[in-house]
């Protein structure tokens, strides 16, 4: 270890400096330093004594651990992606809400899920975590969990949400220019002041979603769902393109397959010939509505109201349904009756 390279870093650290990108600090003693939220992306720890060192909320992508000890220290909500932690001690080390994904290597044996570390990958189930503030530009979360999540002022560019789950989730004020929101639920959630510029929301899930003070300049748009709780800029005029669920909506022939539509009132609405395959629509009403023809294969109509709803032709194959008798009689499954 270069003395005058740790000499500097105290220098610079106690002068305010907190990025450090790609530093070496190969066997380096900071046993007890206190260097919480430092950018340390690619640094080289290799062989150094970080024994109850804080590294809380520090940026470590792609920092090198071989033989490093990190015993008792806190890396709580740290991000390691792409770090290499092979033969690095963590014997007590405090990894609660760190960051990984399948490039992290870690020692033999070692458990990142009963250490409650948090993968950021494609289906990762992250509801209601703590991610504000946060670097994931480009990272792939499609159809991850992530309801309720908060995602307030991060940094979101050209990440991809396709088919995830942000119900209710917070993103205000975070940058989401080219994301990928392709059929993404975006119900209830909140998004206040996000830059969603040549953003693709292509089927996304708007209901109820507060889209005030968002950038949608050249955002893809088309065949988004909104209802008359969405919430957009003063001045801001919907596009044709997408579908408004509402009583007496007009959705002839909508593709609104995997949709999740729970308690949404379409009663009245013309859905015939519309694509509900696999949609959720527990606790929905669809009293008089117009379901001719319409596809509901594997559509979840638990608690439903379809009192008065025109179901000739309508395929309910494998639907999860609680019809009472006298209806069930007349529902056709695939053409056939029930």
């Amino acid at each position: 270890m270069n003395v005058k390279t740790l000499e500097n870093l105290w220098t610079a650290f106690v002068a305010g400096e907190r990025d450090f990108t790609g530093i070496s600090l190969v066997g380096a003693d900071l046993n007890h330093w206190s260097l919480a939220r430092v950018d340390f992306w690619g640094a080289d720890f290799s062989g150094a004594n970080l024994a109850q060192a804080n590294f809380r909320r520090a940026n470590l992508k792609e920092a090198q651990f071989k033989n490093a000890i990190l015993a008792g220290a806190d890396l709580r909500w740290a991000d390691l992606r792409e770090a290499s932690l092979t033969e690095a001690d963590l014997s007590d080390a405090r990894l609660e809400g760190a960051l990984y994904n399948a490039q992290t290597c870690f020692p033999q044996g070692f458990s990142p899920e009963q250490a409650r570390m948090w993968q950021l990958a494609p289906g990762a189930a992250l509801a209601t975590k703590d991610l504000r503030d946060r670097d994931l530009g480009g990272t792939d979360l499609s159809g991850a969990d992530l309801s309720g999540t908060l995602l307030v002022n991060s940094q979101l560019f050209g990440a991809v949400f396709r088919n995830a789950n942000l119900l209710s989730a917070l993103l205000g004020d975070s940058d989401l220019r080219y994301a990928d929101l392709r059929r993404a639920t975006l119900m209830l959630a909140d998004l206040h002041g996000a830059n969603l510029r040549r953003a693709d929301l292509t089927q996304a899930n708007l209901i109820g979603a507060n889209l005030r003070g968002c950038d949608l300049s050249e955002t893809n748009l088309n065949g988004a769902l909104y209802s008359d709780t969405t919430q957009f800029s003063r001045g801001f005029e919907v596009p044709d393109t997408l579908y408004h669920l509402a009583p007496g909506a007009s959705l002839w022939g909508a593709d609104l397959s995997g949709a999740r539509l729970t308690g949404v009132d379409l009663s009245g609405a013309n859905l015939a010939g519309a694509n509900l395959m696999h949609a959720d629509l527990w606790g929905a009403c669809l009293a008089n509505a117009d379901l001719s023809g319409a596809n509901l294969l594997g559509t979840n109509l638990l608690g439903t109201d379809l009192s008065g709803a025109n179901l000739s032709q309508t395929n309910l194959m494998q639907a999860i349904i609680d019809l009472p008798g006298d209806m069930a009689a007349m529902v056709s499954f695939n053409g056939q009756p029930a």
